[in-house]
């Protein structure tokens, strides 16, 4: 039996423990800093490709309330009255589109698999060789170690570093008098906000993205943004205004790695620890999930190396980087003759049920098994 250590309790984290519980080869210990808490509401988009893998999981047992089939995008411009366009999600085949609340996926998981008993409270400082060193000095030898814990990682090399990307997100939830069934994306000046339901019972996240200068003092996720209506409620249409009167509105800077990093010998790091980027085209959770289970199979394998790793999910986690920059930049356009051109295409693209299929194809109906 081999000993697996994974440092970070969050989506990455606990889907790979998910996987390996399920095999009896393995003992794991999870090292997590923080206190669970399933109370916070933080919404994630799972898309095909990693709904593919949950499935393997027994998602199915998760009440069918606590999350949202979304029927596809609406699409906005700040300087239109009427949407632009729809792009329906319709062509999908097996698998669908769902989003729902982080901290409902995270709790199924924990116990769908008991991994509370598998969860140890304390912090990492530190990763020599094989053995995990915490910070009261204790230490544990494994034989695979993964780190999970997220973009401000203390425990990779130096030269792999988060780097401000120029931007902040807003992120907040309310609640409908009616229940959404798309995702609305709204474009505007140096800003774009995404808000699309959370479940059944017509609750809704909202995350906004703004060009903004770096505080400091905002390296992390649980800040109080008290000024979010100040600056957002002059700006946004009537049908969008209903975010700036939500209470306890997180704000955080938005950082991406300067690297993509794998890990080495026999420690391996996946999810944002491994490739933090720019969350513009909801790929954060869906990529943490792939790289999961793209690490489970390698460790089942006869053949487990960081470089083998790599080489499986280097080129991909590339491309959809590459997107989600591509999409930040033609998100915010300002410029009446690059907001037409924009917009024609957008229109051109949804219009047609097999540019909406080929514009999407190359992530959602990726599958790792095809690759192993």
């Amino acid at each position: 039996m081999k000993n697996v250590a994974i440092v970070g309790a969050g989506i990455s984290g606990l889907v790979l423990a998910s996987f390996l519980k399920k095999n009896d080869n393995y003992q794991i210990t999870i090292f997590e800093k923080d206190l669970i808490n399933n109370k916070n509401i933080n919404g994630i988009q799972i898309s095909p490709n990693a709904l593919h893998i949950l499935n393997s999981l027994d998602f199915d047992r998760l009440d069918h309330n606590k999350f949202y089939s979304v029927k596809g995008i609406n699409f906005f411009d700040i300087f239109e009255k009427e949407k632009i366009a729809s792009m329906k999600f319709n062509y999908l085949n097996s698998n669908q589109y769902l989003t729902m609340n982080r901290s409902d996926l995270i709790g199924f998981l924990i116990k769908n698999y008991s991994l509370e008993k598998n969860i140890i409270n304390k912090s990492v400082s530190e990763i020599i060789h094989n053995k995990v060193i915490l910070k009261d000095k204790s230490n544990f030898e494994f034989d695979i170690i993964v780190v999970a814990d997220g973009i401000f990682s203390k425990l990779r090399p130096a030269f792999v570093r988060p780097l401000y990307s120029g931007f902040c997100a807003y992120r907040g939830f309310f609640s409908n008098s009616v229940q959404e069934e798309y995702i609305n994306l709204l474009m505007g000046k140096n800003f774009h906000l995404v808000t699309y339901p959370i479940d059944q019972m017509k609750n809704n996240s909202f995350t906004l993205v703004s060009k903004t200068k770096k505080n400091p003092d905002d390296d992390n996720y649980n800040n109080l943004a008290t000024n979010f209506s100040e600056m957002f409620q002059d700006l946004l249409p009537e049908r969008f205004k209903k975010v700036c009167i939500c209470e306890n509105i997180k704000s955080w800077p938005i950082y991406s790695l300067n690297k993509i990093f794998y890990g080495n010998d026999n420690t391996f790091f996946i999810g944002d620890s491994a490739h933090g980027f720019i969350p513009s085209r909801a790929q954060g959770a869906a990529q943490a999930i792939e790289d999961s289970f793209a690490l489970y199979k390698i460790i089942s394998s006869k053949n487990l190396s960081v470089r083998r790793f790599s080489k499986l999910r280097l080129d991909r986690v590339k491309k959809i980087k590459k997107k989600s920059e591509n999409n930040l930049f033609i998100f915010h356009q300002s410029l009446l003759i690059n907001r037409l051109i924009r917009n024609f295409i957008i229109r051109i693209i949804c219009k047609y049920k097999f540019l909406t299929k080929k514009f999407n194809s190359f992530i959602f109906d990726y599958k790792i098994e095809r690759n192993l």
